[in-house]
């Protein structure tokens, strides 16, 4: 039993290493990445985001998903984008438009996490074995 126990803190252990990602700022759904720096404002409303720095999506996961979100925002990817009294401006670039908000990625595949459920279940049936043998 002190085994199992162990093998089971082990495990509990282990989920540390499928801890999620997240970003702040603006996510565009076609790119999958999240713009995480505010270009120049001028008085302006701070939903402009430049082109860089950017969080891409990790290995192994497949999406976005957010966390808390707050209105549309715009990302210039040129060389610099400005917010002046609510007029952006990019420079040698063009615009896209996304959400703003707190943003986590969601991981795909499940099959990662089969041998977890495996060794539970096998675990599970030898203690279940053990115990009706004993009576």
């Amino acid at each position: 039993m002190r085994g199992f126990c162990f093998l089971v803190i082990l495990i509990v252990i282990s989920f540390d290493i499928y801890a999620q990602g997240s970003a702040t700022g603006c996510l565009v759904p076609y790119y999958n990445r999240v713009y995480t720096s505010n270009s120049l404002e001028v008085l302006g409303s701070s939903q402009l985001y430049n082109n860089s720095p950017s969080t891409p999506l990790s290995a192994n996961y497949c999406s976005w998903t957010p966390s808390s979100t707050g209105s549309s925002c715009v990302i210039c990817d040129g060389t610099l984008g400005v917010d002046a009294l609510g007029l952006k401006v990019c420079l040698l670039g063009s615009f896209r438009y996304g959400s703003q908000g707190t943003f986590t990625m969601v991981q795909c595949d499940l099959d990662s996490h089969f041998w977890i459920v495996s060794a539970m279940a096998g675990l599970f049936g030898m203690v279940f074995i053990k115990r009706r043998n004993r009576l």
